[in-house]
């Protein structure tokens, strides 16, 4: 339900751009067109996802993805 997903967002403890690179993420978005889309730099976009993977504890980006839908974060 969308209510447990807001009490995962909180658990976790993620930001709103990290929600917004997840949501790119589950789209198929690769990083250079994330980055040109938040008019961020690509390494930025790289340490960012590894931030969020770390928060999930997954070891790469399909792997947040998939956890974060499971979770209803995104």
């Amino acid at each position: 339900s969308r209510g447990l997903g807001d009490v995962y967002k909180r658990q976790v403890k993620t930001t709103e751009q990290e929600l917004e690179i997840l949501e790119l993420l589950s789209h198929g978005f690769k990083a250079m067109e994330i980055a040109k889309a938040m008019n961020l730099a690509e390494q930025t976009i790289k340490n960012k996802v590894q931030t969020i993977c770390i928060k999930l504890d997954s070891s790469n980006r399909t792997e947040a993805v998939a956890k974060a839908i499971r979770l209803g974060i995104i």
